[in-house]
């Protein structure tokens, strides 16, 4: 044994001796949501379709870096971490899957559509520079996104929203793989399209790209599963974006689903001609609350003089959109400059009645939303922090991510107090997660002790009680009898 003192008045002690203390003893809550609504057969179709004999260790293995990325660790190799805490393991009842073995099973996830494992020659074919492509999702991930998606129904079932506002954004992932691609902006990496509910605070939808992938591609199709996978039960659907989803196909089929949208649009030279012939008096100004420099002046107008050359508006039944114009300028005006070019102009369209100022406030919000909700996955999780080269096995750990992004929502709508309902992962841990307590076995019973008077004692017994309720309303007869 050896005894160290360093500054503080006590001292290490370092022994062979196993010692059932739990650093996290919250963190098998995590595991208690999931294992409330995936039932087993599901873990079964996973190992068939990832090449698994059996699917208790597919389930190890998700379970593994589901609890490794809620604990907060961003790589592989943080794994060997969870393994070392011995009353976690008692708790959770398995142990940790290895950085090996984490690795290996997100390999399996590099697929052909088939389930057939992709080789270096396919990743050449489906990732080139230059080219735009979608790369198909193999039987793996396909079945990750049935966990997601269960997960959001789940929320809605507990918290019901009749409304769905969804934002859709793409983010960027720097990564410097060798078969990484360059995005629009220079960063080499990887450039997901995301669907997020606002009202609901949970990811509806998540599309693995490739970074030389433009949001902008194949976006309607992205929109018409985006809103196929919300829960039947919502009854008015909205949604916001930027220039991205300005696309005629996209807003088209919006306006025909009786979709409200409100979109950014690119200022093309017709328009933006049609906003300058806008008279001095129309302008209004605008507001913004929080956006923009305090030194900058925002105003806005209708634009009554601009319709596109869609084929939808050289249609009798076809109505033309409303088109909004920003047009900003700071309160240093540059003496150099012409009257008419100290403006910078934006516009969104949209086909909703409202006030232009409400309305355009609205649309920003999304930069409240998707995008805050970009940075908990990139920044909180471990979504910033891609594992390999393999792009199925990034997709798949994106994913993942996603999925614990999911699930700690539904923890907090289920199962804890609402003044916790804001909490991000970071703060979770600190309050729940990350609680210290002693394993120990008595009457052939694990117990986990905590300290008395502990904030999150209380709260983590009636969260697990919250949580056993998930297991009582089975979602089909077939889930009924696995779980039974």
């Amino acid at each position: 044994m050896r005894v160290l003192q360093r500054i503080l008045p006590f001292k290490i002690e370092v022994t062979s001796t196993k010692i059932r203390a739990c650093a996290r003893a919250g963190l098998p809550l995590v595991l208690e949501g999931l294992r409330a609504i995936v039932p087993r057969s599901t873990y079964r179709r996973l190992a068939r379709a990832l090449g698994y004999r059996g699917w208790k260790v597919v389930r190890r293995h998700l379970e593994s870096l589901v609890l490794l990325i809620a604990d907060g660790g961003d790589c592989i190799a943080d794994l060997e971490q969870l393994r070392a805490d011995g009353g976690l393991r008692r708790l959770i009842g398995f142990k940790i899957s290895s950085p090996t073995q984490g690795k290996e099973f997100l390999y399996a996830f590099h697929q052909t559509e088939n389930g057939r494992r992709l080789s270096d020659e396919d990743d050449r074919q489906l990732s080139v520079v230059g080219q735009a492509n979608i790369r198909p999702e193999g039987p793996g991930l396909v079945l990750l996104a049935e966990f997601v998606g269960n997960i959001v129904r789940q929320v809605q079932a507990h918290a019901q929203q009749l409304r769905a506002t969804l934002d859709v954004d793409a983010t960027i992932i720097e990564a410097f793989k060798a078969a990484a691609l360059r995005a629009y902006e220079g960063t080499v990496g990887y450039q997901p399209q995301m669907a997020w509910w606002a009202e609901q605070g949970v990811w509806v939808l998540d599309e693995f790209r490739d970074g030389n992938v433009p949001a902008a591609f194949r976006v309607k199709d992205f929109i018409v599963r985006a809103f196929a996978a919300l829960p039947g039960s919502v009854r008015q659907r909205r949604l916001r974006g930027d220039s991205a989803l300005y696309d005629e196909n996209a807003l088209s089929w919006l306006a025909e689903q009786k979709i409200e949208f409100a979109v950014s649009a690119d200022m093309s030279k017709a328009l933006l001609g049609a906003v300058k012939k806008i008279p001095e008096s129309k302008w209004q100004p605008y507001r913004s609350l929080k956006d923009g420099p305090a030194g900058e002046e925002r105003e806005w107008a209708e634009v009554d003089d601009f319709v596109p050359g869609w084929r939808r508006n050289r249609c009798k039944s076809g109505t033309p959109l409303r088109y909004i114009a920003i047009r900003v300028r700071g309160r240093q005006r540059d003496l150099l400059a012409e009257d008419g070019d100290r403006w910078r102009h934006f516009a969104v369209v949209t086909n909703m009645d409202w006030a232009g100022e409400r309305l355009l406030r609205w649309q920003r919000e999304k930069q409240g939303t998707v995008e805050h909700a970009h940075g908990v996955l990139k920044g909180e999780l471990a979504g910033g922090t891609l594992p390999c080269g393999r792009y199925g096995s990034n997709a798949a750990w994106w994913r993942i991510n996603v999925l614990v992004h999911n699930l700690l929502q539904l923890i907090k709508v289920k199962a804890l107090p609402r003044s916790m309902a804001s909490l991000r992962p970071k703060a979770l841990r600190y309050r729940l997660l990350h609680v210290a307590g002693l394993v120990f076995l008595h009457a052939r019973q694990v117990k986990l002790r905590l300290t008395e008077g502990h904030p999150a004692a209380e709260i983590l017994q009636a969260a697990r009680i919250a949580l056993a309720d998930l297991l009582r309303p089975p979602l089909d007869h077939g889930e009924l009898s696995e779980r039974a």
